[in-house]
C-alpha cells in the first residue's frame, strides 16, 4: 500500500483507479516494417517468372558445358588412338629395319600375344558397351 499513488492535495478522497500503461500507437510506416512488405500476387508472378527464367538459363548453360566436355572426351581418345598406333608402326618399321624379314623369335611372340590379348580385350569391351 506505501506504493499506491496518494491523490494530489486539492483532489477529493477517496478510493482512485491507479493509471494503467498502454503502449503507444504504432505510426504507419512502423506498422507497414512490422507487418512486412506489401506483396501483391503480380509482384508474385513475375518473381517465379524470373526464376523460371534463371532456371531455364542454368539449364542451358550446364548443357552447353557438357556438350564441350563430350567433344573434348572424342578428341582425347581420338589422340590416344592415333598415338597407340603411330608408336605400334614405329616399333615396327624400327625391327622391321634392324632385322628385316628375319625376326627373333621372341619378338614374334610378344606381336602373337599383344595382338591376340588385345583382340580379345577389345571384344569383350566392344559387347559390353553402352549404347
Amino acid at each position: 500500500m506505501a506504493d499506491d499513488p496518494k491523490p494530489a492535495a486539492g483532489a477529493p478522497k477517496g478510493p482512485f483507479a491507479p493509471r494503467v500503461w498502454t503502449p503507444p500507437k504504432p505510426e504507419p510506416a512502423e506498422k507497414a516494417v512490422r507487418e512486412g512488405p506489401l506483396v501483391t500476387e503480380g509482384m508474385k508472378a513475375r518473381r517465379r517468372e524470373m526464376e523460371r527464367r534463371r532456371r531455364e538459363k542454368a539449364l542451358d548453360q550446364l548443357q552447353q558445358e557438357e556438350e564441350a566436355m563430350e567433344s573434348w572426351t572424342r578428341v582425347r581418345r581420338f589422340a590416344l588412338a592415333l598415338f597407340l598406333v603411330l608408336g605400334a608402326l614405329a616399333v615396327y618399321w624400327h625391327i622391321q629395319s634392324e632385322y628385316g624379314n628375319k625376326w627373333p623369335l621372341g619378338y614374334v611372340w610378344a606381336v602373337l600375344s599383344v595382338t591376340l590379348i588385345g583382340t580379345l580385350g577389345w571384344m569383350v569391351w566392344y559387347l559390353n558397351r553402352a549404347e
